[in-house]
This record gives structure tokens, sequence and C-alpha cells, in this order.
């Protein structure tokens, strides 16, 4: 089989455990945050303004608002 594609072989055939792990999802308010142990992974949200706060953006340590 050949694959012709302009994307790296890497990426297309990673495989890994840390690749499998389950997310973790917490509600804010606006949206919805995925978490990597503290760290946010990514922001899931309608609303443009939520991309623009430095709370959400991605590698930034999530404090739960809620506390």
């Amino acid at each position: 089989m050949i694959l012709h594609s302009i994307i790296s072989p890497h990426d297309i055939f990673y495989n890994s455990e840390q690749a499998c792990k389950k997310a973790v999802y917490r509600r804010i308010n606006g949206g919805i945050v995925e978490l990597d142990g503290k760290n946010v992974r990514r922001l899931i949200s309608t609303d443009p303004r939520m991309y623009l706060d430095r709370r959400y953006c991605p590698y930034a340590e999530f404090r739960d608002e809620k506390k």
C-alpha cells in the first residue's frame, strides 16, 4: 500500500498509551475545558471572547472557579 500525503507519517501512524488516555472535561461559564492533569489542553466554546481569555489558553494552569 502506498500513501501519498502532505501530513507526516509520525502524525498518521502515531500510537501511544498517552494518546489513548481518557480526557477530563470541566464545565466553565461559557464553555467546556479539556484538561491534561492540571493544565488546559483545549477550550470548547461558541463564544469568541472565551478564546482571548488567558486562563483558558493551552498549557495554562487550570484553576477551578467554584473553589
